[in-house]
């Protein structure tokens, strides 16, 4: 009796403790310039899906059309002003769902980079910034150190970051990377205080592991406005760019790492009241 029930003992361990699986990871291999999942090389090729443009019901179509088209991957900014219309007041329902966009996301076989801003350009209202913010502070100084305006982003991120934790690639989710700002090389500002506090506040909630980019057209001055340890340096340009030289500055910025577009244009926005804009190629 004793031996039989020292079996079915040992039985159940062997059992329960393959439930598991091997551990989920995405990092950087400088050594090689390339990124690793799970171990192997891997390459991500992605398009543009901003969930708060495209209504809910459409997600999983939109997606799988992704997809089929041959991405391995998907990046979405996060517009603040959706999700906090006013102070303390949050939607994360219909279009605003983020937690369904993700879980979409990784249905569909999609891996995310995530772009939370706060800022985040992308032709909205105020760059996705909240018009409340300046009923705060009239004389408010957006993208700064400006301690209303943190105090602000830190509430907020306090909120969103913990949310889509659970969907890190490493934790069993589809996101692989997070953005830090958005072009902030071609601000004014060029803060430097502002970007360690962010890239502190994404690691704080996120892990010191995650990892971090961020995004300019690319020149030397905006990589140096925008200069923050700890972050890929990637690059935004359009058809026609001299991909080269492009790349040769962001060598510069950073030295070794990999060579990453985030945002290729094979097109440009048209204006109210402008004439259609055509993009015209030109032999770099």
């Amino acid at each position: 009796m004793s031996a039989l029930w020292t079996f079915f003992a040992l039985l159940s361990i062997v059992a329960t403790g393959n439930t598991e699986g091997p551990a989920r990871s995405f990092i950087v291999d400088y050594e090689n310039d390339r990124f690793l999942k799970d171990g192997e090389p891997f390459r991500y090729v992605s398009g543009s899906l901003h969930y708060f443009r495209v209504p809910k019901a459409y997600w999983k179509d939109r997606m799988t059309k992704m997809k089929l088209a041959g991405l391995n991957a998907l990046q979405t900014y996060v517009e603040w002003s959706g999700h906090e219309p006013e102070p303390g007041k949050y939607v994360f329902e219909d279009n605003y769902d983020l937690k369904t966009f993700l879980e979409t996301a990784q249905e569909v076989g999609l891996l995310v980079i995530f772009r939370p801003g706060p800022y985040i350009c992308a032709e909205r209202d105020n760059g996705g910034l909240p018009y409340w913010l300046l009923r705060l502070d009239p004389n408010m100084r957006y993208r700064s150190s400006d301690k209303t305006y943190l105090d602000a982003v830190d509430k907020w991120l306090s909120v969103l970051l913990p949310m889509v934790e659970p969907y890190l690639y490493k934790n069993g989710g589809p996101i692989i990377t997070v953005q830090v700002e958005n072009e902030y090389g071609q601000y004014f500002v060029c803060d430097h205080n502002y970007m360690r506090h962010l890239v502190e506040v994404f690691q704080h909630y996120l892990g010191q592991d995650i990892i971090l980019f961020r995004t300019d057209a690319p020149s030397d001055s905006a990589y140096r406005c925008d200069a923050v340890n700890n972050t890929l340096v990637t690059a935004d340009f359009g058809a026609g760019t001299n991909v080269k030289r492009v790349f040769d500055v962001v060598k510069r910025a950073q030295g070794k790492g990999l060579l990453i577009v985030t945002e290729y244009y094979p097109g440009w926005l048209d204006h109210w009241g402008a004439p259609h804009a055509r993009l015209i190629l030109k032999k770099c």
